[in-house]
This record gives C-alpha cells, structure tokens and sequence, in this order.
C-alpha cells in the first residue's frame, strides 16, 4: 500500500494535517512527518535527513508520496532522495500539489489500494473542489475509472436522500470512498437535480465526491456493474443508512440541529449580564520605507502568538468536550499558519508600505469576505473564524491581551455576537444562556455553546439593546424567545 510523508518548515503545521489526514485513513495508509529543525530558537525549516528517516520508516514497495509545502521543503526533498538506496528511491515520488487539500486526497486514494501513479492523480487534483466552489471553474463531470463513459443512471442502483446537516463534506465522502474502494464493480455517483441535470463523480474518488458537491437534502444514487455490482450497493445502503458515519441529533420538530448536546428544549430564567462590543480601530497610516522589515518582524511575532493561544484554547477544548470539538482551533491554526498567507501579507507591507495591522486586516478581511459570498451557509458561517483569529492578532499587535469576561453571578449574557474563541471560555456555571443581536446558528461559537449545554438565541435584532444590566431575562430556546422583564 502506498504510504504518505508530509514535509513542512513548521512542525505544528505538519502535525494539524496529520491529524486531519488521520480521520481519513483506513485500511493500513501510514503516514509520517518530517517538519521543523532541531532549534529551540529557530525551530522553522527543513532537514533532509528528517525526510530520508520519514521515508524509511513507512516505506513500501508500492510506494511512497513526499507531500511538501514550499522552498527549502523541495530541496529538502530531493536530497533525501540523492540519500536513499536507489532501488527505495525508485519507489518514492515528491508531489507538487497543495499541501493540506493534496494529503487528504492522497491519504483516502492510498487507503483504497491506488497505486502510486493514481495517488499523485488525486493529490495533483485536490484544488478542483475549492476553486469550483469559489466559483473559479465549473465543476467537472467525472466518469467513472477506466470508462469512456459514465453508467446510465437508469443501471442498477439506489437513491439516498442525504440527511448530513453539512452534506458530504470531507470526512464522510472520505468514509464512502473507503467503503466502495475494493468492490470488483464499476461504480458512478449521480447527484440528482432537476435544475442542472444529474451530475455524477466517481465514489471512489474524494476530489470527484468534493466536486459533486453534495448537500443537505440533495437525492443521490449509485448506480452499478460489474461482479460485485450488488455487493457495492449494499454496502453503499448500509453506510447511507449511518448517515456516512455521522451522527445525527433530531429535535423535537423532528428537524436536525448541530451535534451536540441537545438543549433546544431549555427554558431558563436569570439577570442579564451585557458584554460590551469590543471593535478593534486600525488606522491605515503610510510607513517608511525603513521600517517595512520591522512591521513584517512585528506581524510575524504577532502570529506566534496567535497561535500559541489557539494551542491553550484547543487543550481547554479538548479537555472540555474533546478532540473533536478541539479541532475547530486546530483548523485555525492551520489557517493561520499558512505561509502563503503569511507571505501575501508580508508582500503586502513592502509593495503598499503599510503597517502590520493595515496588511494583516486587508489579508483576512478579504478571506471573510469569499466566504461570506459562498451558497453554502455552513461555510458562509466560517467568516467569523477568520474575524475571531483578526481580533486576536491585533490585539497582540497592539501588545494587550484580552479574554472574555464572565459573569460573577449565574446569569444570561447578551451581546452582539460570540467569537468561538470566547464562547469556549465561558464558564458554564455561570453562563445560563447567550442571547445575540447577530450570530449565526451555524458558527463554530453555536457549536461549542451548544457542546457545553448553554442555550444560544442568534439574530434576534436591535430591540436587545433595550435591556439593561442586571434585568431579568427569560430565554425560551425550544420557540427562540427573549422575554425582557421588568
């Protein structure tokens, strides 16, 4: 089986995406990590024997895929190569594809038994998704492997209307193509829609499935042929009936709410406790010229900051409610750490001469933006993300610090709206529920708030701003009511 090595100068970058790639490997993929140096205070680069040793370790005949992020990684690479036997080397290839979005293809093509050829394939197309939903191209209809052409969608098949509250999204297309990958069968994916006519990808491909782009309430079908055919449809209706291995909640509509604890029955009562709006003014003053390796220097130490406390809010995460909830700050860390972002930046002070602060805003704000103008509201709601890590990258900027303020008595918060950053911190104790002029029940603040069993009401408009601190609240989440008292 062909096996994976991940190169990054950054080791806690290496790491997040080993730690996502993991939730997708199955059936013996190994994967190891060559990232950082051996410099406590310099611990960002590449080492060529690293990479050799990552390859040793998980090497196979069936071969072995470098994934790499940029610069000195590919030079890291090829000298590992120059040190191998060459009949190992023979075996390994170094793949340009993106780092994170290219290892998460090649881990699931690689746990289906591809071969080394069919993997890089995959790794090589794993942007097909991301930019087909920015709207950069459309997306591709895939046939099936070895096909001139796909199925008829009138073979035999069976439809699934899917349930999955974010549709199938990465790890559940990645569990559907780890199911189908050893049937003897020739397999097509149609996505039924009336409007576009029925597109259809190859199952068995996570780009073609993240292409599909599949959603919530969307009817799909698999149709099949081939020795197996009826196997690999019953294996597809079991894993369909698991909802792709996710969990489900029902409420008490019997519609679907976020996973998590379910509180969507709670009626609590307790004074309100008013958070202030903190917005962050950054005032866009031109630089000299002298000073654009300063403001980089500045940005940069910002950033390390940012991300050491995206560490401590994923180990309170993790303690809390786990690793799965922990990764919601794993991902923005990886988010964070991007260099290319970071050098889009940096390129941004030295072609504008601009401060840190006005370079950073403009990176990100631009971010939040592409994800605000996305149809898919799951996604849409990633926005504040991006805005939460701003705010924490500023204020380090401006060298303070600054955490969420709980209430002293058991009390009902009521703001403008939740970064996920804060809502983690809340004390649960003594936070009944969070009422917001804005908020998103789709964001990652809902997510955690519902995870900790706080009733969240979002959206509920300027009328909010009549209550008082200290005034009686009585929050009705089962109808999203806000009574305010006398």
């Amino acid at each position: 089986m062909v096996n994976i090595v991940v190169v990054s100068h950054s080791a806690k970058l290496a790491d997040g995406v080993a730690e996502l790639a993991a939730q997708m490997i199955q059936n013996g993929c190994r994967l190891a990590v060559a990232a950082g140096v051996d410099d406590p205070d310099h611990p960002i680069g590449t080492d060529a024997i690293k990479v050799m040793q990552a390859i040793e370790e998980v090497f196979d005949p069936s071969g072995v895929l470098i994934m790499m992020d940029l610069g000195s990684a590919l030079l890291s690479a090829e000298t590992a190569l120059e040190l191998l036997d060459p009949e190992m080397s023979a075996h390994v290839k170094a793949c340009s594809a993106p780092l994170v979005e290219g290892t998460l293809a090649a881990v699931v093509a690689a746990s289906a038994g591809a071969s080394l050829e069919a993997v890089e394939r995959e790794a090589q197309s794993a942007l097909q998704a991301k930019k087909a939903q920015l709207g950069e191209q459309e997306p591709a209809h895939a046939s099936a492997p070895n096909q001139a052409a796909p199925l008829s969608c009138d073979e035999q098949g069976v439809n699934w209307n899917v349930l999955n509250p974010n549709g199938l999204h990465v790890r559940p297309a990645a569990k559907l193509a780890n199911a189908l990958a050893s049937f003897d069968a020739e397999l097509v994916l149609y996505k039924i829609d009336d409007v576009k006519g029925n597109r259809h990808a190859d199952p068995r491909s996570l780009n073609q499935l993240a292409l599909l782009q599949v959603r919530k309430g969307d009817e799909i079908r698999l149709v099949a042929k081939g020795t197996q055919a009826k196997e690999a449809l019953a294996a597809f209706q079991q894993l369909a009936q698991t909802n792709f291995g996710e969990i489900i909640t029902s409420d008490i509509s019997g519609g679907l709410t976020l996973q998590g604890k379910s509180v969507m029955d709670t009626q609590v009562s307790a004074p309100a406790f008013v958070l202030p709006t903190q917005d962050i003014d950054v005032p866009n003053h031109p630089i000299l010229s002298d000073r654009v390796e300063i403001e980089q220097q500045r940005l940069r130490q910002a950033i390390a900051k940012t991300l050491q406390d995206l560490n401590r809010l994923a180990d309170r995460t993790n303690q809390l409610l786990g690793k799965q909830h922990a990764g919601i700050f794993g991902a923005h860390s990886m988010l964070i750490d991007d260099p290319d972002l970071q050098h889009s930046a940096f390129d941004r002070i030295a072609s504008q001469l601009c401060s840190a602060e006005t370079a950073w805003q403009a990176e990100l704000t631009e971010m939040a933006d592409a994800y605000r103008e996305l149809d898919d509201e799951y996604l849409q709601a990633r926005e504040l993300d991006i805005r939460d890590i701003l705010q924490r990258t500023l204020l380090h900027l401006a060298g303070e610090t600054q955490e969420i303020q709980n209430p002293s008595v058991p009390s009902i918060i009521l703001a403008r709206e939740l970064m996920p950053s804060d809502a983690i911190m809340l004390d649960r104790r003594l936070v009944l529920g969070i009422v917001l002029t804005q908020g998103n029940a789709l964001s990652h603040a809902a997510i955690l708030a519902n995870a900790m069993g706080i009733p969240m009401i979002v959206g509920v408009g300027d009328s909010l701003k009549q209550a008082q601190e200290g005034q009686k609240i009585t929050l009705n989440a089962a109808r999203g009511e806000v009574v305010l008292g006398c």
